[in-house]
Order: C-alpha cells, then sequence, then structure tokens
C-alpha cells in the first residue's frame, strides 16, 4: 500500500508546477488579447505618425501657392556690398535702380587733447542736448573715468563716452554721440562748456557763420526786378535766358572747414507745339485794265509774276544747358557742378577752399529757353562749429546721408533709408565715386528650395505608403537615404496596413495630381510639373528600373533652374492659380493637393476616424483582458483548491495505507 499513490497530486511530484502549466493554456486567450493591444497600439501610432507625414506634405503644398508664397520674396543685390547694402521685402518691386553715396551719415565724435592720469573733473551742474533732446546731471567731481561713466550712464543713451590712455602718462576722453545726422549734432551747455574748453575738446570760434538773403541790395547785373528776375521774400527766380549774381559784402574769405550752402529749384516750363506759320499771299497784281465800246467793256488778261518756292523758317533753338552755376571773386571764375535737369529743389554744397583768392559772389546765368530757377537759403557757415564753440580734434562731425537714387539726391540723417524705394532698404557704408547698380530680383533660389522640399515631403510619403502596404522588403532596400534605425522600423512597419484601400487608393490619387495638366499664363509651354524637370522618369535609356514605378519623383535641377529664370510667374502659377479673377487662388498642383489631404488631417477627418476606431478597439480589448484576467484568477484559485483536496485525500489514503501495513507487520511478529 505504501507505493500506492496519484502522481502530481501531492508536493512531492511538483503540484505547484502542474497548475503552472495548467494556466498557461488557460491564458492563452489573455495572451492573444495583450498580442492584440500591442498591435493596435503599434497601428495608432503609426496612423498618428501617417498623419504628420501627410501634414507636412500639405504644409509645403500651402507654402507654394499661399500668401507667403516664396515666388514674391525678393533680394536685393548691390554692385559693392562694401558701399551699400539692401534688403527687400515682397512689396518690392523687380527692377534695377542706379545708386550713388556721395556722403554716409555720421554722429558727433570729439577727442580732448592729451590729459594728466590724474586729471579731476570739477565739480557743476552739466548738461548736454543732442537733437531736439537734452541730458543733465549734478557732479560732484572726480577723476576722468568716473565722470565718463557718469555721462554716459546718466545721458539717457544720447552720449557715449570712454577714456583711453594715449600714453603710460596721459589720457584723453572720447565724447560720440549716438545718433547720426546733422540735426543731432551734440551741444554742450552749462558747466559742460567750461569743462569743454579746458580739456581741449572745444575752442572758441574764430569766424562766424553769415546768412546772405538775395534782396534788392545784394542781387545785381540789371535792375532786380526787370529782364525775367524776380525777388521776393529771400527768394531769386530767374526765367529763362536771364542772368543775374547775388554778392557777398564782405567778399568771402577761404578758410578750410568752409562750406557755402544754397538750395536751388528747377521748375521745367512746358514746351509748346512749334507751328510753322502759312506761306505768305506774295505781291498784289495791278489792275491790267481793258477798253469800252458802246457800253461793251472788254478787261484785260491779268498778269500772273514769277515767285520763289516757299520755305517756312526753322523752329526757334532749344536749349536745357544745366551748367549755370558760377563762383566770381578777385577776377577770376570757378564753374560750380551742372544742376541735376529735373523739377524740385536741390541743396547745393560747396566747400570754401583756396580755388579763389576770395568770393565775391554766385553767379546763376539761366542760359536755358525752358527751365525757370530760384535761388534762396544762401549761407557760409562751418558745420563743425557749436554756437560760439567749435571742436579743436573732432573725429567725425555729426552729419546727413546724402544719396542719389537715379540722379534724385536724397538727404537723410540715418544710413538705414527705407523710403526711398518701395519695400527696399538701403544701408550705406561708405562713400562711393560712381553710381553703382541696386538690382531687386525675385529670390528664385528660395522658391527652387520650397520647391524640393515639397517634392522631398512627397516622395517621404509615397515611401511610407509603400511599406505599410507591401510585405516584400526591396521597398525598404531601394530608400538609401535612410539610416540604420530608420530601416530597422521601417521593417517593424513593413506590410503593417496591407490591404488598407485607403492608402494605395490615397497614393494613386496623388500620382494623378502630380501628373494632371493645369493651366498657367504660358499657355500649352508650362502646363506639367513634368515641363519644368519633375517626374517620375519610370524609363532610362530603354530599360525600365523598379523603384521608378513605385511613384516617386525626380528633380532634373537644369530644367528647373531654366523654368525658374525664364517662366518664374508660370512656375507659380502650376503651384496656385486664380482661375476666375477672384482674388482666391483655386487651381494649380499645390491647391489640388492640399484639398486632397485636407479631409485626411483637419480635426475630425478620416486619420482622426481610424484612430479613434482603434481607441475603442484598445478599449474593448482592455475590458475583455479585464474579465480574463478575473476568470483566470478564479481558475487558479479552483485548481489549488481542487488539488489541495486531492493531496489531503491522498494524505489520508496514504495515512490509512501506513496504518495497514504497522498492523500487518505486528501480527506477523506475534505468529
Amino acid at each position: 500500500m505504501s507505493d500506492f499513490s496519484i502522481p502530481g497530486v501531492n508536493s512531492k511530484y511538483n503540484t505547484d508546477k502542474l497548475i503552472e502549466d495548467l494556466m498557461k493554456l488557460e491564458r492563452v486567450p489573455l495572451t492573444r488579447a495583450e498580442e492584440r493591444i500591442d498591435q493596435f497600439e503599434l497601428q495608432k501610432q503609426n496612423w498618428q505618425e501617417f498623419n504628420r507625414h501627410l501634414g507636412r506634405v500639405q504644409d509645403s503644398a500651402k507654402k507654394l501657392f499661399g500668401f507667403q508664397n516664396p515666388f514674391l520674396d525678393r533680394l536685393a543685390l548691390s554692385d559693392d556690398d562694401s558701399i551699400f547694402t539692401a534688403t527687400a521685402t515682397r512689396e518690392a518691386e523687380e527692377e534695377t535702380r542706379s545708386i550713388k553715396v556721395k556722403q554716409v551719415a555720421t554722429a558727433d565724435r570729439f577727442l580732448s587733447k592729451s590729459l594728466p592720469a590724474d586729471y579731476e573733473v570739477p565739480a557743476g551742474e552739466y548738461a548736454f542736448r543732442v537733437g531736439d533732446k537734452e541730458a543733465s546731471f549734478s557732479y560732484s567731481g572726480g577723476s576722468l573715468n568716473d565722470f565718463a561713466t557718469a555721462l554716459e550712464r546718466r545721458s539717457r543713451g544720447l552720449i557715449e563716452a570712454s577714456v583711453v590712455k594715449n600714453t603710460p602718462e596721459t589720457q584723453v576722453l572720447l565724447i560720440e554721440g549716438t545718433k547720426t545726422g546733422a540735426s543731432n549734432r551734440v551741444e554742450f551747455l552749462e558747466d559742460s562748456r567750461d569743462f569743454a574748453i579746458e580739456a581741449g575738446i572745444l575752442e572758441r570760434s574764430q569766424t562766424s557763420s553769415r546768412t546772405i538773403v538775395p534782396n534788392e541790395s545784394s542781387v545785381s547785373g540789371s535792375a532786380p526786378n526787370e529782364g525775367g528776375a524776380r525777388i521776393s521774400e529771400g527768394y531769386l527766380n530767374l526765367e529763362p535766358l536771364t542772368k543775374r549774381s547775388i554778392d557777398f559784402k564782405p567778399p568771402i574769405i577761404p578758410r578750410e572747414g568752409f562750406v557755402l550752402e544754397f538750395r536751388v529749384t528747377v521748375e521745367k516750363i512746358p514746351e509748346d507745339e512749334y507751328i510753322p506759320p502759312e506761306a505768305p499771299p506774295g505781291p498784289a497784281a495791278a489792275d491790267p485794265g481793258g477798253t469800252t465800246l458802246e457800253e461793251i467793256t472788254i478787261k484785260n488778261l491779268p498778269g500772273s509774276p514769277a515767285l520763289p518756292p516757299w520755305e517756312p523758317p526753322s523752329p526757334p533753338e532749344k536749349n536745357l544747358d544745366m551748367n549755370i552755376l558760377s563762383l566770381e571773386g578777385g577776377g577770376a571764375s570757378q564753374p560750380l557742378e551742372a544742376l541735376r535737369d529735373e523739377d524740385g529743389t536741390q541743396t547745393i554744397r560747396i566747400p570754401v577752399t583756396g580755388d579763389l583768392s576770395r568770393i565775391d559772389s554766385l553767379v546763376v546765368d539761366n542760359v536755358n529757353t525752358h527751365r525757370r530757377i530760384t535761388v534762396s537759403a544762401v549761407e557760409l557757415f562751418d558745420p563743425n562749429a557749436r554756437g560760439d564753440l567749435e571742436p579743436v580734434n573732432p573725429v567725425a562731425t555729426a552729419g546727413d546721408a546724402v544719396v542719389e537714387v537715379d540722379g534724385i539726391e536724397v538727404i537723410r540723417e540715418s544710413n538705414e533709408i527705407d523710403d526711398v524705394i518701395q519695400g527696399v532698404t538701403l544701408n550705406l557704408r561708405r562713400p562711393g565715386d560712381r553710381e553703382l547698380d541696386l538690382e531687386i530680383t525675385p529670390d528664385r533660389e528660395s522658391v527652387k528650395n520650397s520647391i524640393i522640399e515639397f517634392v522631398g515631403n512627397y516622395n517621404r510619403l509615397i515611401s511610407q505608403i509603400n511599406i505599410y502596404t507591401s510585405r516584400d522588403d526591396t521597398v525598404i532596400n531601394e530608400l538609401d537615404y535612410l539610416s540604420d534605425d530608420e530601416q530597422e522600423k521601417a521593417r517593424e512597419q513593413l506590410g503593417l496596413f496591407q490591404g488598407e484601400s485607403s492608402l494605395t487608393q490615397m497614393k494613386s490619387r496623388m500620382q494623378r495630381i502630380m501628373m494632371d495638366p493645369y493651366t498657367t499664363r504660358s499657355g500649352s509651354e508650362l502646363t506639367l510639373l513634368a515641363q519644368m524637370g519633375i517626374s517620375t522618369n519610370s524609363s532610362t535609356g530603354g530599360g525600365l528600373r523598379a523603384s521608378r514605378l513605385r511613384g516617386y519623383l525626380e528633380i532634373d535641377e537644369g530644367a528647373l533652374d531654366q523654368a525658374l529664370e525664364n517662366r518664374l510667374a508660370s512656375v507659380k502659377d502650376l503651384f496656385g492659380y486664380d482661375s476666375d479673377g477672384d482674388l482666391v487662388v483655386d487651381q494649380g498642383v499645390g491647391v489640388a493637393l492640399d484639398r486632397y489631404v485636407n479631409p485626411y488631417v483637419q480635426t475630425g477627418g478620416i486619420i482622426a476616424y481610424k484612430t479613434s476606431a482603434i481607441d475603442g478597439q484598445i478599449d474593448r480589448t482592455n475590458r475583455e483582458i479585464e474579465s480574463l484576467e478575473r476568470s483566470l484568477e478564479r481558475k487558479e484559485q479552483q485548481l489549488r483548491r481542487e488539488y489541495g483536496m486531492m493531496e489531503s485525500a491522498m494524505q489520508q489514503m496514504e495515512d490509512s495505507s501506513q496504518a495497514l501495513e504497522n498492523f500487518s507487520n505486528r501480527n506477523s511478529s506475534n505468529n
């Protein structure tokens, strides 16, 4: 009886292992449900990733026809970037302008004389004016470095100051205005004046400025108000073929740094159409007379004298010579630069140098037949002067930028000029001695990069569809641009949506969109992407390559560059075109692709519906898993209970067997 047993019931037969094996069989439905969850999660992640791919394709398509499309971007190219550069906005027109930088805007920069290393700035009330703004502060006295720090801190951004040790024992103070332009000169007020004189920054001006007002006493040459000349409120007006002089009393003695400045206004007079006079009638013939007989009169034939042929007089001579200004003095004459032949006012500034020993007058000889000239605001001054003071060591003097744009002189207080050419900002760097071209051209490189980005995103989307819908890993091996990690990920996605008809339909529809013809302003010469070098290029040399049959696009850069150079507007039309003139782009590759993709990627769209459906499957499967887990828990408890009861019964049987065996052994020994 000792060998009687039920295998696997008690612990010596590994009951726990038997229960575990039985439960493994019971857990098969749970394992399969958990695997379905993993598959659902993978599908959801990939639908979301595919949605991002679609979004990138849509965004790059919109970029080619939307409001901010690169076809309207502009480049501003200077012939010489060392003289000026320029930037252009989308409002700039495609054109070439002529630019001559005559003068750049500058700010005041004053340098003191060499001062001892222990120089002390006295206490006082220091004030400065820059343009129409003032800054003042009380200073208790201190070193030059301390004063420079206080000046820069208290000037509210109007002035910068620094101290430089020019020798081991001496130092200099540099004071700079932060704003350029003649109207932003730095003026020293209150105790700043005395300090500037003491430090050798400013000195008393030796010659004051002069203003010469054209009036009857200063204008000479015939009677001032006769013969086509008129003087009114400081203006000298000269009709065509009129000459006058504005006299300087006393004469101007040339001095380094001084300038003579005045304004000249040119007014074009309309030219009357020349109509030649009619031929004169010629001499009148005398009455030939006649004979009368018995009240009958017979007249003689009139005479017909020979007349020379009629030739109308030549039209009056036209003169548009703008070399009309000169300076005279000491019996010599100095011609000035010719005026620009254009309506408007020009500011003439002439350095007063030693070309003449003295300057007695400004001569205006209006030799023109169809130009009216007005002269006003004649001044002699030192541009470096600050009232009755002038800089001792001016590193730079505040002055305006002067630039000619297509021959028209423009004066601005800044080197950044954005109000002369529409949509263009000029950045002046230094003066130049010649006219330079400013070419405003479309940013074709930006357009090209946007097209390449669009094609790249499209190809990425097609490759993803190919991977999702195929079990053949050739579609991955063909993509030689994938990294090792990307290839591994692609193999996990291979065939994930095989049989998903919506993806194959999408691929087919998108291929048709890319191959369809569209309306452009070039007509049949450019209606297809292939005509600008973008195509599947599926055949080469008479043969076929499988990878080129999968819908990928290739770009012929030479053909694309040529289309962008010669037919940029039509390339723009190809991606987005307003067919009915309502200012809404309604045709083109980009428009068609955007419209097709939008139902997939929009909120609540097709992709969102698919991920939502997967979420529903995940929820249902999770509830199934919870139910299976509860059922398995009950099953395991039942098995343990049943096997426990069997073990208990077995133990009782073994105990009974052992008792019978012991009883039998005792009886045998008694006999």
